[in-house]
């Protein structure tokens, strides 16, 4: 089920590729899913929102 304002497959796959690992070789913080995170961010853009306000499902504001 693809949520209001997140991108849609056909898109993710155009711009997967363009975005930075999700791991970094030499450790550190673990990172999100580059997909959660950019839909996050379309989530707050679109909506108007703040940052508190980001259902949970996007993990932690």
């Amino acid at each position: 089920m693809r949520r209001r304002y997140e991108i849609r497959d056909d898109q993710w796959d155009q711009i997967k590729d363009l975005l930075p690992p999700e791991r970094k070789r030499q450790g550190g913080r673990i990172a999100k899913d580059n997909r959660i995170m950019l839909n996050a961010m379309l989530w707050v853009a679109r909506s108007g929102a703040p940052w508190r306000d980001l259902p949970e499902h996007y993990g932690s504001w």
